[in-house]
């Protein structure tokens, strides 16, 4: 069973080397097709990550500022996905536990909607927030499988913003949240392009 990985990104290239750091430090020893969709102006290098596949997508337009291409970005990454295969969603800016990709793999044996709730967040400058959201995870800290690729995909045909949300909204009796245990946790401040997430609300200390 190849375990596909779906990364949204361009124009963070700081952002997206701490993410390539930590998918090579995955004790997951399946096969992993990586699909990362990069619709910066300038392409980030493509990366080497064990032996796993790599799919380097550069959607058209690229993103300008001042743009949501999220949910473009991930309907063009799910016409690469291996169909066969369960999808984690790996988000740019986020740290991974070594052993996330392993307890994904896990928790989808038994469920066709996962993540890890609440969602922890963490400024660069040291400013940490919890979000609060047991009801539903985030998009950074949820993986699926079957039919609820599918659903995830009219999510994304419905919503620019709110994905996550909307997701667990309509679907979380398909799914289990399982409790925030250090597996994701999201990183805010880098330089390049912002992100659209609540978490990037975190204030700069003075």
């Amino acid at each position: 069973m190849t375990l596909n990985l779906l990364t949204p990104t361009g124009a963070r290239p700081e952002a997206f080397a701490n993410c390539v750091k930590h998918m090579k430090a995955q004790t997951y020893d399946g096969p992993v097709r990586w699909v990362i969709v990069d619709d910066g102006p300038e392409p980030m290098k493509t990366p080497s990550v064990n032996d796993w596949e790599i799919v380097h997508a550069r959607p058209e337009p690229f993103w300008k500022p001042g743009q949501n291409t999220q949910a473009r970005n991930l309907r063009e990454g799910l016409a690469h996905i291996n169909p066969n295969g369960p999808l984690v969603i790996i988000e740019d800016d986020d740290e991974y536990a070594p052993w996330w990709l392993d307890k994904c793999a896990e928790w989808l044996k038994h469920h066709d909607l996962v993540g890890e709730a609440p969602s922890i967040y963490r400024h660069l400058n040291g400013a940490e927030k919890n979000m609060h959201n047991y009801e539903h995870a985030s998009l950074c800290a949820t993986a699926m499988k079957g039919d609820m690729i599918k659903k995830f995909k009219r999510i994304l045909m419905n919503y620019e913003k709110g994905i996550d949300y909307n997701l667990w909204k309509q679907h979380k009796r398909f799914g289990k949240i399982y409790p925030q245990n250090g597996g994701v946790t999201g990183i805010k401040g880098y330089p390049g392009r912002p992100g659209i997430g609540m978490g990037h609300k975190l204030k700069m200390r003075k």
